[in-house]
């Protein structure tokens, strides 16, 4: 009966590179200096996070007095079709 065959995990960062792997731990698995190494991928690829909850992430942290009402969105809206209309002529 073989034994398996050691391996090491290692984690590619966000920047596509593979972090330093200490001497020690590529001994372990008995490779010796000037040896070639190839990274394999695992058969079963890893599972993907899901995206970052950002719900309620700026409770909080907006000034009262920089909130928006329904009234400013309105009153923006006007002015832009006041603008539109005298720019390119009234629709009706």
């Amino acid at each position: 009966m073989s034994t398996p065959i050691e391996h090491l995990e290692v984690v590619v960062g966000d920047d596509g590179s593979v972090p330093p792997v200490p001497a020690a731990e590529v001994a372990r698995l008995g490779a010796r200096p000037g040896e070639h190494l190839r990274l394999v991928r695992p058969e079963r690829p890893p599972e993907r996070r899901g995206r970052k909850k950002v719900r309620g992430i700026l409770v909080g942290k907006i000034h009262a007095e920089d909130l928006l009402t329904d009234e400013d969105f309105a009153a923006a809206k006007l002015e832009r079709i006041e603008v539109a209309e005298r720019k390119y002529g009234s629709l009706e």
